[in-house]
């Protein structure tokens, strides 16, 4: 039952983008870019994909980046959402020699609560999320606690923030372990623990005319000691980045 209440949040989230557009709510940027990310696994290299850049709001429902959801509660200053966001996870066995013989790891779709709390003079804003796996392919949850801070000029905002993942042994052991039937030579079976990944972004966005507006973030993670022990993974650390240009409505 759960699962499709946040389909039915998708649904209306998206209902509010082309009620936005049409003028019956508030439609602030629409457009497209890239990602640039870098990949844990061993010998996968990094991957350059086409995302939209969308940030729509009707009667509560809204879509921020991949972020989609509609408010509880509004009242300064605490927010409570229900959330749906895609977990950009997972691989195919024919990524790298280092995956052959691995089942492929699936992205899926998260749904969950998100808090935010604006402390005083808009110092900051500390953010918590509790996610879980609404498609049931990791079967795991994850956790988030965070702080941001805006800094806007005339044509400009800046929103550094940082914080901490919290993965469960479910979600690790999906996407970074290695089941009796996948161990080769060089691989052992490898069932890991949940972990803490504390991470870092940066979002800039700049006005080059009163409607075009470029979008920017480069984000950085750094990984468990669950997830580095994996012997499908080589790295410490995955960052990404991500330029797009919208329009303002």
């Amino acid at each position: 039952m759960i699962k499709y209440i946040y389909i039915i949040i998708i649904y209306m989230a998206f209902s509010s983008f082309a009620l936005a557009a049409s003028g019956e709510g508030t439609f602030n940027l629409a457009g497209a870019g890239a990602l640039v990310a870098t990949s844990p696994y061993a010998g996968v290299s990094t991957k350059t994909q086409v995302i939209p850049f969308l940030f729509a709001e009707y009667k509560g429902f809204y879509i921020k980046g991949i972020e989609a959801g509609y408010h509880l509660i509004q009242k300064d200053p605490w927010t409570l959402s229900m959330i749906t966001t895609p977990r950009l996870m997972g691989y195919s066995s024919q990524d790298s020699g280092a995956l052959n013989g691995m089942e492929d790891r699936r992205m899926s779709l998260d749904g969950g609560i998100r808090a935010d709390y604006a402390l005083p003079g808009g110092l900051a804003v500390i953010t918590a999320k509790a996610l879980t796996d609404v498609l049931s392919r990791y079967d795991g949850s994850a956790y988030e606690l965070s702080v941001s801070r805006t800094f806007k000029g005339k044509i400009f905002r800046l929103q550094p923030s940082a914080g901490v993942h919290y993965l469960d042994r479910t979600l690790v052991g999906y996407y970074y372990g290695v089941k009796d039937n996948e161990v080769r030579a060089g691989r052992d079976a490898y069932a890991p623990g949940g972990g803490v990944d504390p991470f870092a972004n940066v979002v800039f966005t700049c006005g080059i005319s009163q409607q075009l507006i470029v979008v920017t973030r480069v984000g950085i993670e750094s990984l468990s000691d669950e997830i580095r022990k994996s012997p499908i993974v080589d790295k410490s650390y995955v960052m990404s980045a991500a330029a797009g240009l919208t329009y303002r409505f």
